[in-house]
């Protein structure tokens, strides 16, 4: 693998990619060829923490007619924590990796703390982190933000469906344009689709570059982590 530009790197995966064609739950197979790919990266010596999204277990917003938010997010927030654990094992047949969730709940998996995931990103194991923030009304978009920050990340990579930033969405406009880079400011404006907006706040104040790319071309991690131009940077430089 050519130098990245980068030395550590936060990856946000949503839960509905490790679906593959299922309709609910986690294809393994499908899994492995992101594990792979994280395991590559790994290996060329850059410090990865994945943040993992739960919607292929559970989605508050699937909640039914009178479930409490607080309820429907703490569910959500468990089945994140599901895949969390299905990624570490993938990864762990082959190679290093520690899953680790901000809710507590030691009998299943270790407490999330920007200290104990530095000492394992600086063992050389990939971080998987399961929970978002660990609490109701953020989203794990939210969460790969926080730890992007307290662990001094040099980027968040965003592995979407579609490959980058759009004026509008490509799926309802064939005809939107799309962004090669955007600064904070136009997001804003233009009122882009990048992520959440508590996640997108943060860093941009903290001033930490986006990447939002298509993940599901085999390769593009890779690429994604080595500079190349794939997706849209959001960033003022």
């Amino acid at each position: 693998m050519e130098t990245s530009p980068y030395k550590k790197v936060v990856l946000k995966l949503s839960g509905e990619l490790m679906m593959g064609d299922l309709e609910f739950g986690v294809d393994l197979n499908y899994m492995k060829q992101f594990a792979d790919e994280l395991i590559d990266v790994s290996k060329s010596g850059i410090k990865l923490l994945v943040e993992v999204g739960g919607g292929n277990i559970y989605r508050w917003r699937q909640a039914p007619e009178g479930m409490k938010r607080n309820t429907a997010d703490m569910m959500g927030m468990l089945g994140s924590v599901m895949t969390a654990l299905n990624l570490r094992d993938v990864i762990n047949d082959s190679y290093q990796a520690e899953a680790l969730s901000p809710l507590s709940m030691p009998y299943v998996i270790p407490q999330y703390t920007p200290k104990k995931a530095a000492e394992l990103l600086d063992e050389g194991k990939i971080v998987v982190v399961g929970g978002g923030t660990g609490q109701q009304f953020f989203t794990t978009d939210s969460g790969a933000a926080l730890h992007a920050a307290q662990i001094d990340a040099d980027i968040v990579l965003k592995g979407t469906d579609v490959d980058g930033v759009y004026s509008e969405d490509p799926h309802v406009n064939p005809s939107a344009t799309k962004y090669d880079h955007v600064s904070y400011s136009e997001v804003l404006e233009k009122n882009l689709s990048v992520m959440d907006m508590s996640a997108f706040a943060l860093l941009r104040d903290a001033s930490i570059p986006i990447m939002v790319f298509d993940v599901q071309n085999h390769g593009n991690i890779s690429k994604a982590v080595m500079g190349e131009k794939i997706g849209t940077i959001v960033s003022d430089n």
